[in-house]
C-alpha cells in the first residue's frame, strides 16, 4: 500500500470479530463483520485514504457488503461485497443492493461466480445471475479475463472477483490485477 498509495482498498473474508479493533496508518476503515456464534467468518472492509474526502453509504441488506462515497475525480460510490459460495445468490438481492447505491458506482466483489464472459472455464448458476445483472440493468464489467483466484487443492485458476460499474464511469477507469497476490489466494 505504501508503494501505490491507493484511494481505497477493498477487502473480503476479513475474518474479524466485532470486538476486534484494527488500525492501518493513513486509512479509515469501514467494515461489516460476519460471525457464526463465536467464530468469525467472511466479512468485508473498505480502507479509505485519509487524504480522500468520504462518507459512509448506509445500505440495508443481508449480504456482506459495505459502501462509501469518495471524492476523487468526482463523487463516486464504492461498494465491496462478498458472496460466499455456500449461500444461494439471487438476482433480486443483488438488484436491491445496487438500488441503494448512489450513482455512479463501482461494485467490487468476490461473487464466486463463474462465466466465460470474464475468463472462467465454465458457467455456474451464480455466473448466470451476474450475467443477467449486467445485461438487464446495463452495467459494465471492468474485468479483462485475467484470473483473480487460485484454488490450491486443484491447482486451478479462475476469475471470481469482479469489478462492475455504472456505464458513465467506463471511460474514467482502467482495470488490472496485481501480478503478485501478496500471499493471498486472490489478487
Amino acid at each position: 500500500m505504501n508503494e501505490h498509495l491507493p484511494v481505497c482498498v477493498a477487502l473480503q473474508e476479513t475474518l474479524l470479530k466485532p470486538s476486534c479493533t484494527s488500525n492501518i496508518r493513513g486509512y479509515s476503515i469501514l467494515r461489516k463483520d460476519c460471525n457464526m456464534g463465536e467464530r468469525a467468518c467472511g466479512g468485508v472492509a473498505l480502507l479509505i485514504n485519509h487524504a480522500t474526502p468520504f462518507s459512509r453509504v448506509l445500505i440495508c441488506t443481508s449480504l456482506q457488503a459495505v459502501a462509501v462515497q469518495v471524492s476523487i475525480f468526482s463523487t463516486v460510490t464504492i461498494c465491496k461485497v462478498y458472496l460466499p459460495s455456500n449461500t444461494p445468490l439471487n438476482f433480486r438481492e443483488l438488484q436491491e443492493l445496487i438500488d441503494q447505491l448512489p450513482s455512479p458506482f463501482i461494485l467490487l466483489g468476490d461473487f464466486n461466480a463463474h462465466h466465460l464472459l470474464w475468463g472462467c472455464q465454465y458457467v455456474n448458476s451464480r455466473g448466470k445471475v451476474v450475467e443477467k445483472l449486467l445485461t438487464e440493468l446495463d452495467f459494465t464489467l471492468l474485468n479483462d479475463s485475467f484470473n483473480t483466484y487460485f484454488h490450491p487443492p486443484t491447482q486451478s485458476f479462475s476469475a471470481i472477483d469482479l469489478s462492475i460499474c455504472s456505464p458513465s464511469l467506463l471511460l474514467d477507469l482502467t482495470w488490472s490485477a496485481l501480478g503478485n497476490p501478496l500471499g493471498s489466494d486472490q489478487w
